[in-house]
């Protein structure tokens, strides 16, 4: 999804990334794979003024990722210079307002703070700061019943009236660069969601523990969905089971 970004836009979505423009150090928030968005505003808004030189700094690294020498060209005709760093995963677009520094294939590595310099031509050098948290996808979830045997499509059959426990666990180390920040796993009833009441067990795993007391006629090929998310810049994994019944 695509936002047309405005000088006070106050925040933005474009593919799988987002930014806050709400504070003065913007959080901006990628998902490892996808697009990161650093915003640069190029403009000063108390004096009619142009800009000469952009620069990029990962505020870790000694020289600049990025250059855009505006010295001798309009804006839109600056000559880019990534650093050997960067190469082709970055792009400045310089045709959104504010502009925009686009990193793709973010890593968990590129998480930083960054800096972005602008040299203006009769005032003072502009510098905004952005911090890039990346955000790793949750694994697969793990459907099993009570006593830990993986259950998968449909399941049963279970007698009319019985109760029975389905367990969806999900790999929430962070450490294992599997799921940061630690996901929200919920059971959903087809479209509606049924239980959110999920915990992390043993510091690693995310649990919820549903439990179906007596079994009713309606629920004869019901799907149940376990949905493991830890951000709205991507889609939840997902695993369901359809429910087989004795009926009396």
């Amino acid at each position: 999804m695509v936002y047309i970004i405005g000088l006070f836009l106050l925040s933005c979505v474009w593919s799988n990334a987002a930014y806050d423009f709400d504070s003065e150090h913007p959080l901006v928030e990628a998902v490892v794979g996808g697009h990161a968005i650093l915003p640069c505003n190029v403009s000063n808004p108390l004096e009619d003024d142009e800009a000469t030189l952009i620069l990029w700094y990962r505020l870790d690294y000694p020289n600049p990722i990025y250059t855009l020498d505006v010295r001798n060209a309009a804006i839109k005709n600056a000559k880019h210079f990534p650093s050997d760093e960067m190469g082709d995963r970055a792009q400045f677009d310089v045709s959104v307002h504010p502009p925009v520094l686009v990193l793709a294939d973010v890593t968990t590595d590129d998480e930083a703070d960054y800096k972005c310099r602008v040299d203006l031509r009769r005032s003072r050098t502009l510098i905004l700061h952005s911090r890039l948290r990346v955000i790793v996808p949750p694994s697969e979830p793990i459907i099993m019943d009570e006593h830990g045997q993986h259950l998968h499509d449909v399941v049963g059959p279970y007698d009319e009236g019985s109760t029975i426990t389905f367990i969806c666990e999900v790999d929430g180390d962070i450490r294992s660069s599997t799921g940061n920040p630690s996901p929200n796993v919920t059971w959903w009833r087809g479209s509606v969601l049924f239980d959110d009441d999920f915990s992390i067990i043993k510091q690693r795993f995310v649990r919820n523990e549903m439990v179906l007391e007596k079994l009713q006629r309606s629920e004869f090929m019901m799907e149940y969905t376990c949905k493991a998310s830890n951000t709205q810049l991507a889609k939840p994994r997902t695993a369901s089971v359809q429910i087989d019944m004795n009926r009396k």
